[in-house]
């Protein structure tokens, strides 16, 4: 994995998360703070379709926090953990921590990003109790250093507590095999999670192969997209890795189950009239989910509920 390219998509990231909230598609009270200063001063605007697909991801993940953490409430005093694998620049866990007081948030990713992403949070004033909220610098292709970022938080990681685990665009980048150790870590250690994951999918068809040349262009690679290269492998994928019960959906069956009222508002704020490439772009990305529930406090935890 190219650590400059990979850096570098954090950025992209930020730019097209932070696009979406000024357009109005989210609230997002952290995302201007976790621009630098010159991203600040520019207006970037992104094209309806990625302006759409940052906004269903996005959605979808915060979707499933509310779900786990409104579940942790009823078994464990609302008290659960976050750990979010591959951060980048998102403000995911500092949501997640304005809705479940109790939640406590681990982010994960290069030195250099965090680093940055903890100096424009506190030039921002934005300070957090260790108790509830550390980021750690660490490699996330190695499940090692994992282990030891976790081991070495200032407050003691309880690993009996409810976890969720994210991976936002972070598993297809690791050297293939390294997603499944990625997983299988996790797995192994919690008895109580869900890990949950979007990731590009379908490398092998024309706009796959495509989607490929781009991210290489960037001077980055989607190295370990064969992990788990379709909607099937995405849930396999856990299943090998130990967990007991695994979902994976492309994001058209995730479009379609994201709440109505909030489909019909983001719609009308930009004109889209590309269906049936919007279709094709969102077939090309699946959030997939592995569930351990070794007490049922979980019952029938999906990505998708009917």
């Amino acid at each position: 994995m190219e650590d400059r390219g990979v850096i570098a998509t954090a950025d992209d990231a930020l730019r097209a998360k932070r696009d979406i909230a000024r357009a109005g598609y989210v609230e997002d009270a952290y995302i201007d703070l976790l621009s630098s200063r010159t991203e600040r001063a520019l207006v970037r605007r992104h094209p309806p379709l990625v302006r759409r697909g940052y906004w269903a991801r996005t959605a979808a993940t915060r979707a499933i926090a509310l779900e786990f953490g409104s579940r942790c409430e009823k078994v464990s005093d609302g008290r659960f953990n976050v750990v979010n694998v591959g951060c980048g620049y998102d403000t995911f866990g500092l949501w997640t921590l304005d809705r479940f007081e109790r939640a406590r948030v681990v982010e994960l990713d290069f030195a250099d990003v965090i680093r940055a992403r903890s100096e424009r949070l506190r030039e921002a004033g934005v300070e957090r109790s260790e108790v509830s909220y550390e980021s750690r610098a660490c490699d996330v292709r190695d499940v090692s250093a994992i282990d030891a970022a976790i081991g070495g938080l200032k407050e003691p990681f309880d690993w009996s507590l409810p976890t969720l685990v994210i991976a936002e665009c972070v598993l297809a980048y690791l050297p293939p095999g390294a997603s499944d150790a990625v997983t299988k870590f996790f797995g192994e250690r919690l008895n109580t999670a869900v890990f949950a994951s979007y990731d590009p999918i379908e490398p092998d068809d024309a706009f796959g192969r495509q989607m490929i040349r781009n991210v290489r262009a960037r001077g980055c690679a989607f190295a370990g997209i064969g992990d788990a290269p379709s909607v099937e492998g995405a849930r396999a994928r856990f299943e090998r890795s130990g967990w007991q019960r695994a979902f994976a959906y492309d994001m058209n069956a995730v479009y379609a189950r994201l709440s109505a009222n909030e489909r019909e508002r983001i719609e009308k704020i930009d004109f889209l009239d590309e269906y049936e490439e919007w279709r094709l772009i969102l077939a090309h990305y699946c959030i997939s989910v592995g569930v351990n529930d070794a007490v049922g406090a979980l019952g029938n935890f999906d990505l998708i509920s009917d």
